[in-house]
């Protein structure tokens, strides 16, 4: 509700119900996170955006996360239930309160699942907001594994992509996968297209391709400090590899 204060939100059970709401048309927009600070990539959000055309980024969200353990007093916690990612960013305070950690779909619905089925000894690591939703106890706070713990979410809705250099504008930020020639040398090539003109990577990553063992497709961000040269690097990019998804071209978060 930071993003759109006006808006009417609608959950989704899986990132690709999320992604198939917005191309059919039920969803105007979908704010989804692509990045954790402590658990890293979401890998799943990263390969729809690939495996899912038509779709554009339009903006970023960077938000704190504060986890709680959520659940009913008066009784031991042995397993968690909650996000894998949200697991992940508490697994060390988990290892040492000897909670089992066991994934759900999402956060919120770990909260509801816990509230309804009232099993002892089961609890969820959500939001303070959730407790209060679903009528749970706050049985320990900020339990994530650094208090510095924040998640890059991305704004995603239907259309083409805008190329950094029609932007013509300062303090954005491109996000784009490519795929490299299969040969020596063309990952380093890739990022000479940047390097050589001053623009700067804030992220680079690797996920398989499907059905090609130990080959790769690299997802990029980088600044657009001056539109021309964030352009013509693009351009260098699409020019020698053997293929460029451009996402977006968007305001990069200021907070």
């Amino acid at each position: 509700m930071a993003i759109f204060p006006n808006g009417c939100p609608s959950g989704h059970r899986t990132f690709g119900q999320a992604f198939d709401a917005l191309l059919s048309g039920q969803a105007a927009a979908s704010v989804l996170p692509v990045e954790n600070s402590l658990g890293g990539v979401v890998q799943e959000v990263n390969d729809l955006l690939w495996e899912r055309p038509g779709l554009r980024i339009t903006g970023e969200h960077v938000h704190p996360i504060r986890h709680c353990l959520l659940g009913f007093g008066g009784q031991p916690v042995r397993r968690a239930l909650s996000h894998p990612q949200a697991l992940a960013q508490c697994r060390r305070w988990l290892e040492a309160h000897d909670v089992e950690a066991v994934p759900v779909h999402d956060t919120a619905g770990a909260a509801r699942q816990v509230a309804e089925e009232r099993e002892p000894g089961v609890a969820a690591v959500a939001s303070a907001a959730a407790a209060r939703r679903y009528g749970l106890e706050v049985l320990a706070e900020a339990i994530q594994d650094d208090d510095s713990n924040r998640t890059r979410f991305l704004v995603i809705d239907r259309g083409v992509p805008d190329r950094p250099g029609r932007a013509g504008r300062f303090g954005y930020k491109v996000s784009l996968a490519f795929v490299t020639a299969h040969q020596p040398g063309s990952l380093v090539r890739s990022l000479y297209s940047f390097s050589s003109r001053d623009v700067n990577l804030t992220r680079l990553d690797s996920r398989p391709v499907p059905q090609r063992p130990f080959e790769y497709r690299f997802y990029l961000d980088f600044e657009v400090s001056d539109p021309e040269a964030a352009e013509s690097a693009l351009q260098d990019l699409e020019s020698h590899a053997a293929e460029v998804r451009l996402f977006g071209s968007y305001q990069a978060f200021a907070g």
